[in-house]
C-alpha cells in the first residue's frame, strides 16, 4: 500500500517522535575545537523525551583526536550545563555521513560513534532522556542541548548537521533548531 507523504510524516512523529535539525551543515571546524567549545544546537521549551540524539557529518573529519558529547542547560530558571553523556572517542578520520550519535542510560555512558558511513548501528535502546519541566505556576523551563568538542581542533574541512528527535511531555512543550 502506498501512503500519500504527509500520512507517512504523521506515521513517523508517532512512532519516532518529533524531528528537528539544524541548519544543513551548520557545525564547521569552530565548533570542534581544543578546550571545551560549547555549541547550542536545539532550544528546549518544557518538558520533552528525547528519543533519538545525533550529529551527521556532511563533511569529512581530518586525522585531529577531536572529542565530542552532549550537554543541556537551562535559563530559565537558571540550571548549570550537565553533560547528558561522557565523551566520544575520537571523531578522527570520520567519513561525511558518519555520525556522533547519544546512546542514552546513565550519564557517565559515552556517546557512540558509527562504524562506517550512512550506518548507524546504535540508538538509545528506549532510554529516553527527560529533559527541562514545568514549574508549580505552570511555566515552562526554557533551555538547550548542545555539544562539546574538546582534546583537539578540527581543519576547516569538517561540516555536521545535528539531528533530534522528541516526545513533547509538557503542554507547550517544543525544540527548535538553536543554529
Amino acid at each position: 500500500m502506498n501512503y500519500n507523504e504527509s500520512t507517512r510524516q504523521r506515521i513517523a512523529d508517532m512512532v519516532l517522535g518529533l524531528h528537528v535539525s539544524t541548519t544543513a551543515g551548520v557545525l564547521v571546524a569552530a565548533n570542534f575545537t581544543t578546550g571545551g567549545t560549547n555549541t547550542s544546537l536545539f532550544n528546549i521549551y518544557g518538558r520533552v523525551a528525547v528519543m533519538q540524539l545525533f550529529i551527521e557529518l556532511t563533511a569529512a573529519a581530518d586525522a585531529n583526536l577531536t572529542q565530542v558529547l552532549f550537554y543541556t542547560t537551562f535559563t530559565t530558571p537558571v540550571i548549570a550545563l550537565n553533560a547528558m553523556c561522557a565523551k566520544c572517542a575520537s571523531i578522527a578520520s570520520l567519513g561525511a555521513y558518519g555520525r556522533i550519535t547519544y546512546v542514552g542510560g546513565a550519564v557517565a555512558t559515552a556517546a557512540v560513534i558509527t562504524d562506517s558511513a550512512g550506518l548507524t548501528d546504535v540508538d538509545t535502546g528506549g532510554k529516553k532522556a527527560i529533559l527541562g519541566g514545568v514549574s508549580s505556576a505552570g511555566v515552562n523551563t526554557i533551555g538547550v542541548i548542545g555539544m562539546q568538542a574538546s582534546d583537539a581542533t578540527q581543519a576547516a574541512t569538517i561540516a555536521a548537521t545535528g539531528h533530534i528527535w522528541y516526545v513533547p511531555m509538557s503542554l507547550g512543550a517544543y525544540v527548535t533548531a538553536a543554529v
